[in-house]
């Protein structure tokens, strides 16, 4: 497998062979793309240590979420995870062989069924949420400083925000920019 080039390397290329697209923009979301692998990368090995799949991990979280008694629908929690029906039921199959969720009826409709957070998931969620937050913690100072990662955050937070309620405000100008 060859090695990834670095970011400072991708936007040197884009200043030298493609300078028209050597823009604020165009780094912005190059340094969150290459960001997002980074901690994708990072976080998938601890969540092996932890017998957990990024996807399981992101099911879990998502339940414990959830008021108590912490449950939600095959499809809701899917759609929370952007995950495909059929990504779906594998993560379900682990979770259940591994007593981390189980199902339960729905009283409003016999036809289909709850996912709950067993109380051994909980504690998983939980133990795994913990790691993965100490490790966030341990990436981002060993890039900046506290009042940093508190500007960063309200950055971040107030960008998706706005862009989230520009897609739902026009879900054709979402599209058309895609």
């Amino acid at each position: 497998m060859t090695e990834k080039p670095t970011l400072s390397a991708t936007l040197q290329d884009f200043s030298d062979n493609w300078p028209e697209f050597d823009r604020p923009e165009t780094r912005v979301m190059l340094g969150l793309i290459r960001l997002n692998d980074l901690v994708v990368e990072s976080t998938r090995e601890l969540l092996t240590e932890h017998g957990l799949s990024p996807s399981a991990f992101e099911a879990l979280i998502t339940l414990r979420g959830q008021p108590e008694p912490w449950i939600m629908t095959p499809t809701a929690l899917a759609d929370a995870i952007l995950i495909t029906t059929g990504g779906m039921t594998k993560v379900i199959k682990q979770l259940e062989q591994g007593e981390l969720v189980r199902r339960v009826d729905n009283p409003d409709d016999k036809r289909s069924r709850y996912l709950q957070l067993t109380p051994n998931g909980k504690l998983q969620a939980e133990t795994a949420m913990e790691a993965v937050s100490a490790h966030d913690r341990i990436l981002l100072e060993q890039a900046l400083n506290a009042q940093q990662i508190h500007q960063l955050s309200k950055v971040l937070l107030r960008t998706v925000n706005k862009i989230e309620d520009q897609q739902k405000a026009s879900p054709a100008m979402a599209k058309e920019a895609s």
